[in-house]
């Protein structure tokens, strides 16, 4: 045995460094600065397309469904749609394990290249005017405050408590782990975070940076400081800040290709998007070209699911799909018995688009909804058809126009696949919004809420909780 092992150890010896691969000491030099900003981008990219998909299909907007490419075959998607019932175990859920694993390296990537940052010092680098130091320090800055601000948003520990957790460990073995930080106080750690880069950026990142402030506060149900933010924030003009993905298979590629789009239809958006006057209304013409993108079913070379269209025993109508129930919150030009196609997303038509992270338009959207709700002072509809008309869209009369609902509808359509109707329904609910107009049969949470065992973010799942002691691994 001895020999055996000496004659391994002389193979080790002999074998040629690789050359695809370095150690950590070597990523520590300003020249390595752009490979790691690089990284850290290319993980928030992970993050910002399963959340954008697994969001989606949670909330009201996209239902488990879809024929294309293997069609809709993921219990775990069906699971998403239904929001986690217990039956379902929704701490065990591989799809969203993914998306906490991408969320936890994207956190680490980022705080790492500040570490390294300082540890170097101003004077490695030349300066606090080089490029590369500026460059460092807001990258990680910024994409540490985007990191905590999705676990603020999309994760919880329980069904109504959501939050994150972060781990300083000296290796991955340490059990010192982070306690639950709940939303709140999460959303306080981006900010500093956010507020931290700002000494560093352009006056675009600038801009961004106000635009993300602004989203966070209406989030925290301030729309008075939000709609203050937006004003600073981007402005009709203003390119949407994005996450940039490669049309190639694998690594970077945008996943609604393969899990909402053509390369294979996991998912497809509710009826409304096509079948309701609010939308739509049957019109393939505006659906290929308008901003709210569909693919036309009769396109050669892709089929598209179809659902039956019931009245639940509360006289409402609801399509069923896939062994799940969704319910047609939206007037849709639908009755009981009509089985109808169910177009694909067309956002997103290459493995290559683009995901918009923020937009001038959302900031005209929050400022319109703050004026709404007696915070802010200034024309609604101005702000609405301002957004209408970048997409050449035909603007609202006022006799149509109807206040929050109008506004809530209008965020729906212009944050399409982004995984903001997600935390928009939760809102409304949790915060009453009806009190300011809002129909929250409309717009509010649309599942039946029994007991309140249905998830309204994300579960922090068993990948994290079997290693972190402050977390429980069963369900009350």
């Amino acid at each position: 045995m001895l020999a055996s092992l000496t004659a391994c150890d002389s193979i080790v010896e002999d074998t040629t460094d690789p050359i695809d691969s370095a150690g950590s000491e070597a990523l520590s030099s300003p020249d390595q600065v752009e490979f790691l900003i690089n990284g850290i981008r290319a993980r928030g990219n992970n993050v910002q397309e399963n959340v954008t998909v697994q969001a989606s299909l949670m909330s009201d907007q996209f239902i488990f469904g879809g024929a294309n490419g293997g069609g809709a075959t993921f219990p775990t998607f069906r699971d998403l749609m239904q929001a986690f019932p217990a039956a379902t175990n929704p701490l065990n859920n591989n799809s969203v394990d993914g998306t906490q694993s991408h969320l936890g390296q994207y956190r680490f990537l980022a705080d790492d290249l500040l570490r390294r940052v300082e540890e170097l010092g101003a004077d490695a680098f030349g300066g606090t005017d080089d490029p590369r130091w500026v460059n460092a320090n807001f990258a990680g800055n910024f994409h540490g405050g985007l990191a905590r601000y999705y676990w603020a948003t999309y994760f919880g520990e329980t069904q109504r408590s959501g939050g994150g957790v972060i781990s300083d460990l000296e290796s991955p073995a340490d059990p010192e782990r982070s306690e639950f930080i709940p939303s709140d106080e999460m959303y306080n750690l981006a900010i500093q975070k956010l507020d931290a880069a700002l000494p560093f950026a352009s006056e675009y990142q600038t801009k961004v940076i106000n635009s993300v402030k602004a989203r966070i506060a209406l989030f925290r149900n301030n729309p008075g400081q939000a709609a203050t933010l937006a004003e600073s924030g981007l402005a009709p003009g203003d390119a949407a800040f994005q996450n940039q993905y490669l049309d190639r298979s694998g690594n970077q590629a945008n996943n609604w290709h393969t899990e909402g789009g053509v390369g294979r239809a996991q998912t497809v958006p509710a009826p409304r998007f096509f079948y309701s006057p609010d939308y739509l209304n049957e019109d393939y013409e505006a659906a290929e070209s308008g901003r709210i993108p569909l693919l036309d079913p009769d396109v050669v070379g892709y089929t598209i699911d179809s659902g039956n269209v019931e009245t639940d025993d509360d006289g409402n109508l609801i399509l069923a799909n896939r062994d799940a129930e969704h319910p047609l919150r939206f007037p849709v030009n639908l009755s009981d018995g009509d089985a109808p196609v169910l177009p694909m997303q067309g956002r997103y038509p290459t493995r290559g688009a683009n995901i918009d992270f923020i937009t001038w338009q959302e900031m005209n959207l929050i400022q319109a909804e703050a004026i709404e709700r007696g915070a802010a002072s200034g024309d609604p509809l101005a702000l609405v058809n301002e957004v209408r008309e970048s997409h050449g869209i035909s603007a609202l009369e006022s006799a149509d126009y109807d206040g929050m609902n109008t506004i809530f509808t209008e965020r729906d359509k212009e944050m399409f696949t982004t995984g903001i109707r997600l935390v928009d329904q939760r809102r409304a609910t949790e915060n009453g919004l009806n009190a300011d107009g809002l129909d929250l049969d409309t717009h509010g949470w649309h599942l039946e809420n029994a007991d309140e065992l249905l998830w309204w973010y994300l579960p922090i799942t068993l990948a994290e909780r079997n290693n972190n002691p402050n977390l429980p691994t069963e369900l009350p």
